[in-house]
């Protein structure tokens, strides 16, 4: 999903976890009526990478496996490793158990977003949704956060909320809202030969690269 700023994207995300529910219309989850689903169930099949992680004062592993019981180390070293963390955490004197100030204050951005990915990872999802979760990163770190992601999201229904529209390319399906209405959908190829609002603002883009 792609747009401006107040063209709906975070709405559609909020209904997706099920933080608001649809005053029209319908919202169905794999044919069923969300009003019908167990939210707590329905989101344990969901995580979320968002564009700030939220960390709290803790461990790094403590951090990962939030609110999960009897993880295995493997799990922990596997999503460390599928998160990219691993040569940060190579780094740090107490490896996993490195305390993290409040609100990732002791941590760059790069690795606040690869604990994040690394939480998303271990729980082993149905659904990710991703919500720019690059654009506030710098090129280098960008380049090995979306390595990351890309693992994260392979064989998994994924939304994803894109500012930098080289993040959707591979995206099967690419929405562009403009105050809360659908102005074009289709795959990266089709919008782009179109030439309307997306390939306006992917080339806007790739002239300020």
């Amino acid at each position: 999903m792609v747009g401006e700023s107040g063209s709906g994207k975070t709405t559609v995300l909020n209904l997706l976890i099920g933080f608001i529910t649809p005053v029209d219309g319908r919202l169905s989850i794999d044919g069923m009526d969300i009003s019908d689903i167990d939210l707590r169930s329905y989101r344990r099949f969901i995580s979320v990478v968002p564009q700030a992680p939220v960390l709290f004062t803790g461990t790094i592993r403590e951090n990962i496996i939030y609110g999960l019981e009897n993880v295995t180390e493997q799990e922990i070293q596997d999503a460390v490793e599928g998160a990219n963390l691993k040569s940060v955490i190579a780094k740090m004197s107490n490896g996993l158990d490195t305390m993290i100030e409040e609100h990732g204050a002791n941590l760059s951005g790069g690795q606040r977003q690869r604990i994040s990915i690394a939480r998303a990872i271990i729980r082993n999802p149905k659904v990710i949704i991703l919500d720019e979760a690059t654009s506030a990163l710098d090129t280098i770190s960008e380049k090995e956060i979306q390595d990351a992601l890309d693992r994260l999201i392979r064989n998994r229904t994924t939304f994803i909320v894109a500012h930098r529209l080289s993040t959707v390319r591979g995206a099967d399906r690419i929405v562009v809202l403009d105050k809360g209405k659908i102005r074009e959908e289709g795959s990266y190829q089709e919008l782009m030969e179109i030439k309307g609002e997306f390939y306006e603002m992917e080339r806007l883009q790739m002239a300020l690269r």
